[in-house]
């Protein structure tokens, strides 16, 4: 099954075109790294291993709505307490919207959490238990477009033959971290599972880095339980969601949140401000040195040949399922963790690098390029 914290282990980290090196804190820490000269998948589903190959995704297709119309099933817009409020805000809202290569503003938000290819996939839910102070027990649906809150309607998933319509939420608070596929699976086709993961990942290490450092109880999916606490049908049984006019949902990570459910200015206001670096600025750097030049063929992405340091993560590509998926996870969790660490430090500017095909007997599940951060820079070159 896949983990619930991220174990010990060891991970590459480059710099220049210096030797390998290990961070012994983060090593300890965050990192997990397979290093193995198997075969191919072993019993990964041969739609799922497809992600291993260096096929291309071809041309996009429709990726469905930016947010899912809850409204249209029946939910109510509900007025967002202050602890929810100032958890989505940090989440979700940063300002500013992502530029086109040109250099012109696109129509998409900026978030302070990162996404593959700014598809942005994820979508956030509260289970709401009785008890709970500020909003009311029941399940809510958070449209980060229109930033509202909706309360969706018991009566209505019951009539549509929804799972557990009837049934009362568990005490306490969940937040539900899904993903609606069709937004990565549009542009990246055959390589969009893994991004579900690294996505929602990135999104769940922002939820532990902010009430850091309370420990957050944390379940990954996907699977019945998550489907369960959520009540939706399986996204494999698409009609059931059409029928409401919803597009299909992952249920992929659930967190049950604190009670005091303080979060820190801090981190809040790092990851307000964090941006990955434009990939003109890796372009400007020149090559640094055989690991990203690797690292950058392997990815199909040149702009990685001007990072400054490098980590990366892989698994043997002969790994069974249950490892597999573990890695997934854990390595995109540990990424985001140094990411936002980054951003609170100011000694780096990270950006993620997915994409990867198998090659020599494993699989580059993920890496993280940087560039120095303005307070490394200013260290390095002095008054």
């Amino acid at each position: 099954m896949p983990r619930t914290d991220p174990p010990p282990g060891i991970a590459d980290e480059h710099r220049g075109s210096a030797r390998p090196r290990t961070d012994p804190w983060r090593a300890a820490s965050h990192h997990t790294v397979f290093h193995s000269s198997c075969g191919g998948p072993t019993d990964l589903p041969a739609d799922l291993a497809q992600a291993f190959t260096p096929d291309s995704p071809g041309e996009p297709r429709p990726p469905g709505p930016r947010a899912n119309p809850w409204r249209a099933a029946g939910a109510e817009p509900v007025a967002v307490p202050a602890r929810e409020r100032a958890l989505l805000d940090a989440l979700w809202r940063s300002g500013g919207r992502h530029r086109r290569p040109d250099g012109t503003p696109s129509g998409i938000h900026r978030r302070p959490v990162p996404s593959a290819g700014a598809a942005y996939p994820v979508r956030t839910h509260l289970v709401v238990g009785p008890g709970a102070d500020g909003l009311a027990p029941g399940r809510y649906a958070y449209d980060m477009e229109q930033d509202t809150l909706v309360k969706r309607d018991d009566a209505a998933d019951r009539a549509a033959g929804w799972p557990g319509a009837a049934d009362r939420p568990a005490d306490g608070t969940h937040l539900v971290l899904t993903v609606q596929p069709g937004r990565s699976f549009g542009r990246y086709r055959h390589r969009a599972w893994p991004l579900w993961i690294a996505d929602t990942a990135y999104a769940l290490a922002a939820v532990e880095f902010l009430y850091a450092p309370e420990r957050l109880a944390v379940r990954l999916g996907p699977g019945a339980a998550l489907r369960a606490l959520l009540r939706v049908p399986p996204a494999a049984e698409p009609r059931r969601w059409l029928a409401r006019r919803l597009a299909p949902e992952i249920p992929l990570a659930a967190v049950a949140l604190p009670q005091s459910r303080t979060i820190g200015p801090r981190h809040r206001d790092a990851l307000a401000a964090r941006r990955s670096p434009d990939i003109t600025r890796f372009l400007e750097t020149g090559a640094r040195g055989a690991a990203a030049d690797r690292t950058a063929a392997a990815s199909a992405q040149a702009w990685v040949r001007g990072a400054t340091r490098l980590h990366t993560w892989a698994i043997p590509s002969g790994a069974a399922t249950a490892e597999l998926a573990a890695a997934v996870w854990d390595a995109h969790r540990a990424a985001a963790a140094i990411c936002y660490a980054d951003a609170a430090t100011g000694d780096w500017r990270s950006r993620p690098v997915s994409g990867f095909a198998a090659e020599d007997g494993h699989w580059t599940i993920h890496a993280l390029a940087a560039l120095p951060g303005r307070r490394r820079v200013a260290t390095e070159t002095g008054p």
